[in-house]
């Protein structure tokens, strides 16, 4: 995992400020801003976190060095407290988890939305592939900040961790249009831990995978008008369902 990486816009830098898991090392903010952040100053103040307030120039050099667009007049350099793995999913496997697992989910825009999707449904952790990429500047905005909000566990082999997951008496439950299960009424009896998986956006989850699932979850949809539901979208339906039925 990167240690240190640079932060822009109000949401993102306000969730990190107030993230377990991370730790603001500098905010820098542009001088027209400094009114319409104060509250924010005044936060960063009491948690002892350095502020620079620079004039435009100064504040676009920064902008230039990181490359960043709309960054809304503000810049944060953040770095890591914890990585998570497998073993701290495991270690509250009795205390009714949700856990989502990004199977080869690649687009930007979609991995954004399901991290401030799950944040808003209270899902416990996200586990990913080791080589994703997933704390670009990008992925933060879309998220709004909530990947500083959730534990993403990134993980060498999806497959061994589901292993490892059933092992453990946690359900593995794909969220598929190939699936035999409607979701209507489905979690209203099923409460224990589980762990769902999302597919990529063209190739869905390969068949390996489903077959090492307690159930296919399918969300019905009128496919005369449109054959299949964007992975982001699927994933606000299914947790909201669960949300609801906690």
């Amino acid at each position: 995992m990167i240690k240190t990486i640079n932060i822009y816009g109000y949401h993102p830098i306000k969730e990190a400020i107030s993230s377990k898991y991370i730790k603001v090392l500098i905010v820098f903010i542009n001088k027209y801003r400094e009114k319409k952040y104060n509250f924010l100053i005044n936060n960063l103040y009491l948690k002892k976190i350095p502020i620079k307030i620079l004039n435009k120039d100064k504040f676009n050099k920064i902008i230039n060095r990181t490359k960043i667009k709309n960054s809304q007049g503000i810049v944060a350099n953040i770095t890591f407290i914890k990585d998570f793995s497998l073993k701290d999913i495991i270690l509250k496997k009795n205390k009714n988890l949700i856990i989502l697992i990004l199977y080869n989910i690649t687009d930007t825009k979609n991995i954004g939305s399901i991290i401030r999707t799950s944040a808003c449904f209270n899902v416990d952790f996200i586990i990913i592939p080791n080589n994703y990429y997933i704390y670009n500047t990008k992925i933060i905005k879309i998220s709004s900040g909530a990947i500083f909000k959730i534990p993403i566990c990134r993980v060498k082999n999806i497959e061994k961790s589901i292993k490892s997951l059933i092992k453990n008496n946690i359900k593995i439950i794909s969220i598929t249009e190939k699936g035999d299960t409607n979701i209507k009424n489905y979690f209203k009896v099923n409460k224990l831990s589980i762990a769902l998986i999302l597919g990529n956006e063209e190739t869905g989850i390969p068949q390996n995978i489903l077959n090492m699932s307690i159930d296919k979850v399918y969300i019905p949809i009128n496919k005369k008008n449109i054959s299949s539901l964007n992975v982001s979208i699927a994933c606000g339906i299914i947790l909201y369902e669960i949300y609801t039925n906690l």
